[in-house]
């Protein structure tokens, strides 16, 4: 390395210093102080997101829950799991909103982040039965209880739907494979 890439690379590892300092301060600093350190850095925490979006559904603002939901999956940085939850969520904001269509896309989004999701594939067979296509209701409310044989609300779900195929004279297929949706491209 020469003198001149010696120098840049110096300032580089500084300015990388500098930023982390920065980060570290406000991370210990008031929330005015910080404001004033570096605005543009301020974002609030995931966690601080996810709770907005969880009161917004619990009083009914769906729309609301939905927007923040999916400005936490766009931020970056998000681990697979985190970001498979982010779309749970937002689907059951969708669900419960009954946009029933769009909530097994963001489930069916969830599972494409994560395949072996219980609570997904769970969500997803609950709307699926609702939706009336008992068939690929039925192999995703299996699929929970082998995943999580000891939950009992995926249990009853599944014998719930067992006796209201019986009813309607609709046979379970106890070897039908997973699923296979394709959701819109967002």
């Amino acid at each position: 390395m020469n003198v001149s890439e010696t120098s840049k690379f110096t300032i580089n590892i500084c300015i990388i210093a500098a930023l982390g300092l920065a980060l570290a301060i406000m991370a210990n600093a008031p929330a005015a102080q910080a404001q004033t350190l570096a605005p543009q850095l301020q974002q609030p925490s995931l966690v601080e997101t996810v709770e907005k979006g969880y009161l917004a559904h619990r009083r009914g603002d769906y729309d609301e829950a939905i927007t923040i939901y999916t400005g936490i999956i766009r931020r970056r940085g998000l681990s697979v799991k985190e970001r498979a939850v982010s779309y749970l969520l937002r689907g059951e904001a969708k669900r419960d909103k009954g946009d029933l269509e769009e909530a097994v896309y963001d489930f069916t989004r969830a599972l494409n982040q994560w395949p072996d999701y219980p609570q997904a594939i769970f969500f997803r067979g609950q709307v699926l039965a609702r939706l009336d296509r008992l068939h690929e209701a039925f192999a995703d409310l299996s699929r929970a209880v082998e995943l999580d044989p000891d939950r009992e609300s995926y249990q009853t779900n599944l014998a719930l739907l067992r006796k209201r195929m019986d009813s309607d004279g609709v046979a379970p297929n106890p070897k039908a494979g997973p699923v296979s949706i394709t959701p819109p491209v967002e």
